[in-house]
């Protein structure tokens, strides 16, 4: 089949990485894909960089004037595209008009919620968790019978188990005694997902583990609230505790360094980092929000806190630090595991690509009834 991936993310989020992986595992399968993002993005950077067999197209996805819509459109006739599917607000939108215009079915996967009635129009809708899924219907007006949830994985790099001596080195990258409790999270720093809630429990988390530190991996770039949050450190008088470490492309040699993961989201579609986290087999402590109830089960692979309330995330991570350290090994054995069967590439592609498969069949009857209709009137 061949297939137009479509997204309009600049920066790495989420939903880029997974329409990455989603590119690369089509392709591993035997589908051709045609990747069109922003010229300045890092998905087609990072495409290059790895030398990908994907066909890079830019676009800066603009609707009006229509040209540019006239213009993939003629890509997308010229190249015999099968199916468009898109990722993120712009190409969304993007996407429905194209499909409009090139009559070519699509398909969009939800990895966040918006009010957006554009969604209704496509011939399917996959959403990241059941959460979305119900978004996605009850404000959307999305058809239940045009939209199910397929969880979203995880690269297969993240899966491979970690050598031995996976510790020592990720210590060894942060300067660390492995002997330091420490505790840590992965995203961009923005209010959604809590990074001040996190600071706000560091006090009572020192209170019982003098000797412990927070890790921070993801994007400054949204200043004022970054500013915030360490101001907001300083005065609690825990900003010497905390690793701000930026964005980092070494990420799953960095979670072995970890104690315990923590995501204090207060809103998260799944939550992309607690998989990896699972993945590299450690207990996590999160928010009982969106699809993240949907991961982690509670007493088995981690724990789950009501969002945005530091005294609970603080007791439950100082409570595994502080407590047997093989029942940390045991959570983390078993969120691994539960990774390993529910968020794989192999099943959940499988799924994707039978969606794919059937919207593609229903829009050739669909086609084959209309030339029909139109010889008959002829």
């Amino acid at each position: 089949m061949n297939i137009m991936e479509i997204i309009s993310g600049r920066s790495v989020n989420g939903a880029v990485i997974h329409c990455l992986m989603l590119s690369e595992e089509l392709v591993r399968r035997g589908h051709r894909v045609l990747l069109v993002c922003k010229p300045d993005a890092w998905l087609g950077r990072e495409v290059l960089r790895r030398g990908l067999p994907l066909e890079v197209i830019t676009s800066d996805l603009h609707r009006w004037p229509p040209g540019e819509l006239r213009r993939v459109a003629r890509i997308v006739r010229q190249e015999g595209v099968d199916l468009l599917h898109t990722h993120m607000s712009r190409a969304h939108f993007f996407g429905i008009l194209l499909r409009w215009l090139a009559g070519v079915p699509s398909v969009a996967t939800a990895h966040s919620n918006h009010f957006q009635l554009h969604w209704m129009f496509n011939d399917s809708v996959i959403a990241g968790s059941e959460a979305t899924l119900r978004y996605q219907r009850r404000r959307n007006f999305v058809r239940a019978g045009r939209s199910e949830t397929i969880h979203l994985f995880i690269d297969r790099c993240r899966l491979a188990a970690a050598p031995p001596d996976a510790r020592r080195r990720a210590r060894q990258r942060l300067g660390l005694a492995d002997d330091v409790p420490l505790v840590g999270l992965v995203g961009n720093v923005t209010l959604r997902k809590g990074i001040h809630v996190a600071v706000a429990a560091m006090p009572r988390i020192l209170a019982s583990v003098p000797q412990a530190r927070l890790a921070v991996v993801g994007h400054l770039r949204y200043l004022d609230y970054v500013q915030q949050v360490q101001a907001t450190a300083e005065r609690l008088g825990v900003a010497s505790r905390i690793l701000w470490l930026g964005y980092r492309d070494d990420v799953q040699e960095l979670l072995p360094a970890l104690d315990v993961y923590i995501q204090p989201s207060l809103v998260e579609p799944l939550g992309l980092g607690v998989l990896e986290a699972m993945a590299a087999e450690l207990p996590v402590v999160a928010s009982r929000v969106g699809g993240i109830p949907e991961i982690v089960v509670p007493g088995r692979t981690g724990i789950l806190v009501p969002p945005a309330e530091s005294e609970a995330l603080a007791e439950w991570v100082a409570g595994l630090l502080v407590g047997d350290p093989l029942k940390r090994q045991a959570m983390g054995r078993a969120g691994r595991q539960r990774v390993l069967q529910e968020f794989a590439p192999d099943s959940q592609m499988a799924r994707i690509e039978s969606v794919f498969a059937r919207v593609a069949r229903l829009r050739e009857g669909h086609d084959a009834e209309h030339d029909c209709a139109r010889r008959r009137a002829a």
